[in-house]
């Protein structure tokens, strides 16, 4: 029996109902084990031609600014209703209190650190820094800019979603610097509470489209 591979593909995503996952584990055969390999080669190459760029500058750090005891009470004070009030919560009903899952992008300057929301201007030469927070233990980060050429910032080994650190916000070691692709430039931060292929997430994403049954958070800049 040949399996059309848009399914399979939903299938290494783990996007298929739990019947027809269970169906295509337990048939066994050398044809399905062929095709599947097939379409993984596919994807390989996929991922070959949009591979990882180390362009990256490592940003100076922030310097600390001194604070009095009352201002830093009231920080602490804020922490902590955000901690207690802050829930998230999983398909299957189960609630994870903490952060929940974010994308943010900062921009370093001569002159200060700056967070970028969406639809926010940027230009070709600005340093960006990218974090994240996740209640999902597996995730990717992407960009995508107006040339339709796709960066992976973040991934694990194998060509698989990286496993990801939850309850905090986490910052990449290394700053992306944009180049001059017009138009815009777009983050994508990609998770999932199991583990995923990355080849089909990017196909789909220089399609335009956002993964199925994948938790997306992405930010847009419009390039000048």
């Amino acid at each position: 029996m040949t399996v059309p591979d848009w399914k399979i593909e939903r299938y290494l995503l783990g996007e298929l109902p739990e019947s027809e996952m269970t169906a295509l584990k337990n048939l066994e055969n050398d044809e399905l084990r062929l095709q599947i390999e097939q379409l993984k080669n596919s994807n390989a190459e996929l991922l070959a031609k949009h591979p990882y760029k180390p362009k990256f500058t490592v940003l100076s750090k922030v310097p600390i600014v001194p604070m009095n005891l009352a201002a830093i009470f009231l920080l602490c004070v804020s922490a902590l209703m955000a901690i207690l009030y802050s829930e998230d919560t999983y398909e299957d009903g189960t609630r994870v209190k903490g952060l929940k899952s974010g994308l943010e992008i900062w921009r370093k300057t001569a002159e200060q650190t700056e967070q970028l929301a969406d639809n926010s201007e940027a230009k070709a030469g600005d340093l960006i820094q990218i974090r994240y927070s996740a209640i999902e233990p597996y995730g990717a980060l992407f960009s995508l800019d107006g040339n339709g050429v796709l960066t992976i910032h973040l991934a694990g080994k194998n060509g698989k979603a990286a496993s990801l650190e939850s309850g905090k916000i986490v910052s990449l070691e290394n700053a992306y610097e944009l180049d001059n692709a017009p138009k815009f430039e777009t983050f994508y931060l990609i998770t999932a509470s199991k583990e995923f292929e990355l080849a089909p997430v990017v196909e789909k994403l220089l399609q335009g489209k956002i993964p199925n049954n994948l938790q997306v958070k992405q930010i847009k800049l419009r390039k000048r």
